[in-house]
């Protein structure tokens, strides 16, 4: 496959995604662009991203024009571990932005900053697939980055994401939308807002 010799559009400084096999998606920042290559910081360190230098990789930027996503290789940046640089194929691919059913319900959910120490324990006010609004009693700025863990069931692991504060919905009330989840957790929360949404179909229909 030809690499690219362009400079990929993605302004510097900007928060994006990078795909990995087999990990999903991380959140990263852009530390600068180059031609052909997108030089990232990991906003989470992980240790598994470094056994996968070498492999097939892409980073998925949002943009008011959907989702763009950049495939290339994974390699370290000037022998320096915290920086990655993606070597991009060519020109970015569009993703379609997926529509999520969203239920009211009320859930406990843990609400932490990535960066900033703010967030705690609140609960839900509606979820969907995509994100969840939640009670705000810390006044989260919009732009936050969060970690969340939603407790679905008392008997089972908590539903962990990462995810933005995106929106104002209310006094006390923001919305967040999920950036980064695991495949068996994001089949976990679409599968619990189903069942949701199914139970307030019943009752709505008196049964």
């Amino acid at each position: 496959m030809a690499v690219s010799a362009t400079a990929p559009a993605i302004p510097t400084g900007e928060h994006v995604h990078l795909s990995l096999p087999h990990v999903g998606l991380l959140p990263a920042t852009v530390s600068s662009v180059e031609s052909g290559a997108i030089v990232l910081v990991l906003t989470i360190k992980d240790p598994r991203v470094h056994r996968l230098v070498g492999g097939e990789v892409a980073v998925e930027y949002k943009s008011g024009r959907g989702i763009q996503r950049f495939g290339g290789i994974l390699e370290v940046a000037d022998g320096r571990p915290e920086l990655l640089r993606v070597v991009t194929f060519g020109e970015a691919e569009r993703i379609q932005r997926r529509e999520w059913a969203r239920v009211d319900t009320i859930l406990p959910i843990s609400v932490t900053g990535v960066d900033e120490p703010i967030g705690g324990d609140t609960t839900t006010l509606n979820i969907s697939g995509g994100g969840v609004l939640v009670s705000d009693k810390w006044q989260m700025p919009l732009g936050t980055d969060v970690r969340i863990e939603l407790f679905a069931d008392v008997k089972e692991q908590p539903i962990r994401a990462m995810g933005r504060v995106v929106r104002v919905a209310g006094k006390d009330e923001k919305g967040i939308r999920i950036d980064s989840i695991a495949r068996e957790d994001e089949e976990r929360l679409v599968r619990l807002v189903r069942e949701r949404e199914r139970a307030a179909l019943r009752m709505s229909r008196g049964r």
